[in-house]
């Protein structure tokens, strides 16, 4: 079965779910998610609208469809609107989510002071969120401030050693500040050979950037 053949059963069954329990809004949701990750997204998001008609006075269901919405949004590139329904989540178990897909909707605007301040929310709540810290050094590297992403790319490896784009951005800094040993890119082509030539142009890229910046020291 390909993967193509595969989501649309999973459509099919959970269209069937829906039909025999029209109360379960998590069903809705799974059903928001097969149709956004098959890039369906006027379909997604006009069930996303209708799910959050249906259930407006559900507290428990709300937040969560404001997330899928969200996420249908934002994987469409709308992100102003996604950040809309991500701003409206009060789910404590959601807040973290939340919070880091406007602080990515902002970095993908390029609107990095906004990003950096959700991004440091982010953090904040959630020290120990792997993605969190390497989007807010890749932040401070668009803000084009070396130390404190050095900050965070270090905690992040602290969090996982062998991650990838962790060891990779560790790199850039060290190149960026003229570190004789550059262990991270060395590591980073280790853990991923293929990736590394890929990610070759954007450490080019990155370092012309800063070159020279005074990096507000």
């Amino acid at each position: 079965m390909t993967p193509a053949e595969a989501a649309q059963l999973d459509i099919k069954n959970l269209v069937a779910k829906i039909d025999q329990e029209p109360n379960n809004w998590e069903a809705y949701i799974d059903l928001i998610n097969v149709l956004m990750i098959t890039e369906n997204y006027p379909e997604a998001e006009e069930l996303a609208l209708k799910t959050l008609g249906l259930f407006e006075q559900d507290k428990l269901a709300r937040p969560h469809i404001f997330y899928a919405l969200g996420n249908v949004y934002y994987s469409a590139g709308e992100y102003a609107q996604a950040n809309q329904f991500f701003n409206q989540i009060d789910d404590a178990k959601l807040t973290h989510d939340a919070t880091m897909m406007q602080a990515q909707g902002w970095y993908a605007q390029n609107k990095f002071q906004q990003a950096l301040v959700f991004a440091l929310t982010g953090v904040e709540q959630d020290a120990t969120d792997l993605d969190a810290q390497i989007l807010l050094g890749n932040i401070w590297l668009a803000l084009q401030n070396s130390w404190e992403a050095q900050e965070a790319f270090d905690a992040a490896l602290v969090i996982e050693p062998e991650n990838f784009d962790a060891n990779f951005a560790r790199g850039i800094v060290a190149v960026v500040k003229g570190d004789v040993d550059n262990h991270w890119l060395i590591k980073a082509k280790e853990l991923d050979a293929s990736k590394f030539q890929v990610q070759a142009e954007r450490l080019d890229e990155i370092t012309q950037l800063l070159a020279g910046q005074s990096d507000n020291e």
